[in-house]
């Protein structure tokens, strides 16, 4: 973890919404995570819950020659893919709705296969789905 406490962490990752209903919202999240890409996996509307993944094709082409170089052609493993799974709690809280997103950033290989996994701690990744969230709940309360 960067130089974050556990509650900066969660401060970067949640935010409150007025006026607004718990469906509302939800909808809000699941327009917001599909505008930035993401595919939504599963949702329960009861607990709140979203969850979504992106996969975006990146070639670690350095470590594919040098484990095609040292174990033949179409041999070895090497990352092909990074992929983002989020996950989104939607809960009440007094008269507000309180959405908390955590993204975790993995490594894919050629195999299918982890290389790497870890959250994500990039404030600008959580403001810029988070402006999106509040531009859908405005268009949601407008019946836009």
């Amino acid at each position: 973890m960067p130089d974050m406490t556990q509650l900066q962490v969660r401060q970067m990752q949640t935010r409150e919404y007025s006026d607004v209903s718990k469906m509302e919202v939800i909808k809000a999240v699941l327009s917001a995570l599909m505008d930035e890409g993401y595919a939504i996996r599963s949702t329960d509307k009861d607990l709140g819950v979203v969850t979504a993944a992106k996969e975006v094709y990146d070639l670690d082409s350095s470590t594919k020659f040098a484990a095609e170089f040292n174990q033949g052609a179409g041999s070895g493993t090497y990352q092909t893919t990074m992929r983002s799974e989020a996950s989104t709690m939607i809960r009440e809280r007094g008269k507000n709705i309180q959405v908390r997103i955590s993204i975790v950033q993995k490594s894919v290989s050629n195999t299918g296969g982890n290389i790497w996994s870890q959250p994500v701690y990039d404030s600008k990744i959580y403001q810029t789905i988070f402006s999106k969230v509040g531009k859908a709940v405005f268009l949601e309360k407008e019946k836009i």
